[in-house]
């Protein structure tokens, strides 16, 4: 059985979670869901697997048939988030107008809301709800057996149209999960054209990513990561990983797990096994204030750490209890501090738009990024997403007056307005606030000579070049 897996040319993006011309030029980071499914299937079957990353191979949607058409598949997995659902459906689209013998699997953070109604697209035979590695294999595994679809339907995860028939919902699809996550082989990243992947903030030319933990144990009321389970790798599993990515010439990692440093203790245990090792590559990671303290960052900068990216959010502490946020802004000030003694590179997440927030407290969030002084800062509106609290809240308080992402689920356009929380700005003066706010930080000599003097390439600097030009013109 050939199985070809995608990651669809995002050309119809839907995200206001920050401002589409601004982002343009972050970069490419490598589909890991895909590497994870790809790896696993390759390890546990004898299926002739390829994934097709159509953006970094700057495949649009016009070129994709080809591409498809050369592989042959009997199997098309298609990676699937809320904000490129138009291109996820569009690729589906495609695959069905080659052949309609193609069965076609969609999985990802959408799928797992909306397991069911993804199945009211005629061009989806199945969806996946929840992490997809185990569920996927079994699925392909059963249709190579010629399994009936009510023996498919039995699959915890495989939401089918036998289960649509039988009045199954969204909710009553069980979600799937891995348990143990050293169970799963660490990703090949040579299935990939691995040498193309680079980010703005990035010190090399190219980067390798690595999930290490999943599942997220905190509250926040605007996130929902595939519920609440953590679950983390040992110490030795990583490493292994950091080594399988060093060998292939690579000398950067970014860590994207939700929160790499939930667990201090194998925060301590990797950072020590590296300096034995004494593997050099630099890395970043994604932590939260609240769960770090200045031996965990000097251990982490020794072992090669030079950059960390904290959700602050904002710079009210009113607001970031309404966010459910966890954390106080004394806690934001004394890690950021440690971050410049430790020359930590820091990025500061914030959002725009929060509930109970006014110009006011807006500007306390300005204020506290200058006393911050961040290397780097995000400012992202804020979005009610499905499945989460706020979006929850947003129905309640009649900000919007139906299932809007539900509805978009249903019949995905380019179109679409995501829901903003409008309780004192319209979306129009959220985005001018958000763009004001970047070029206020990012537009200034101290900023530019700082970020000069950090450059290591050409290619860097035509990369740096480009995203600045993007923020004047926005």
């Amino acid at each position: 059985m050939r199985i070809l897996l995608i990651y669809p040319p995002i050309e119809n993006e839907v995200s206001h979670i920050s401002l589409q011309e601004i982002d343009e030029e972050r970069g490419f980071l490598p589909p890991l869901g895909l590497l994870y499914l790809a790896t696993y299937l390759k390890k546990y079957s004898n299926f002739d697997v390829k994934i097709i990353d159509c953006n970094v191979d700057a495949i649009s949607h016009l070129d994709l048939p080809g591409s498809i058409i050369d592989f042959h598949p009997d199997v098309v997995g298609i990676s699937s988030m809320t904000h490129f659902l138009v291109d996820a459906y569009k690729v589906a689209a495609t695959v069905k107008n080659i052949s309609n013998k193609i069965i076609t699997v969609v999985g990802g953070p959408h799928t797992t809301i909306y397991p069911v109604t993804t199945l009211e697209n005629p061009n989806i035979d199945y969806s996946i709800k929840g992490e997809g590695e185990l569920a996927f294999f079994e699925l392909v595994s059963a249709l190579q057996k010629g399994v009936t679809e009510e023996g498919i339907s039995s699959i915890k995860g495989i939401a089918t149209r036998f289960l649509v028939r039988k009045g199954t919902t969204d909710t009553d699809v069980e979600l799937t999960r891995i348990p143990d996550l050293e169970a799963l082989p660490i990703p090949d990243r040579t299935l990939l054209p691995y040498r193309k992947y680079y980010s703005v903030l990035s010190h090399s030319t190219n980067i390798a990513t690595m999930i290490t933990t999943r599942g997220c144990p905190y509250r926040c009321i605007y996130c929902d990561r595939m519920g609440k389970k953590f679950r983390s790798t040992s110490a030795d599993y990583v490493l292994n990983e950091i080594e399988t990515i060093l060998n292939l010439g690579i000398r950067e990692i970014f860590f994207h797990d939700d929160t790499f440093n939930v667990d201090k203790k194998r925060v301590v245990d990797l950072c020590e096994r590296i300096l034995d090792k004494k593997l050099r590559f630099k890395w970043d990671a994604r932590a939260r204030v609240d769960c770090a303290d200045y031996n965990q960052l000097l251990l982490m900068k020794r072992a090669g750490c030079s950059r960390i990216s904290f959700g602050v959010e904002s710079g009210n502490q009113d607001v970031l209890k309404k966010l459910r946020k966890g954390i106080t802004l004394q806690q934001v000030e004394k890690v950021f501090q440690w971050c410049k003694e430790l020359q930590i590179n820091s990025l500061a997440d914030f959002m725009i738009g929060s509930p109970g927030e006014t110009m006011k407290e807006i500007q306390d969030t300005i204020s506290f990024v200058k006393e911050l002084k961040p290397n780097y800062v995000q400012f992202s509106i804020v979005c009610p997403y499905p499945d989460t609290d706020l979006y929850r809240l947003c129905i309640k308080n009649k900000m919007v007056l139906e299932d809007v992402w539900l509805n978009f689920s249903r019949s995905p356009s380019v179109d679409f307005e995501p829901p903003i929380w409008n309780e004192h700005f319209s979306r129009y003066e959220l985005e001018k606030i958000t763009r004001r706010l970047f070029k206020e930080f990012y537009l200034t000599p101290h900023f530019i000579f700082n970020e000069l003097k950090k450059l290591r390439s050409l290619k860097e600097f035509k990369i740096k070049v480009k995203a600045a030009i993007n923020l004047i013109h926005s």
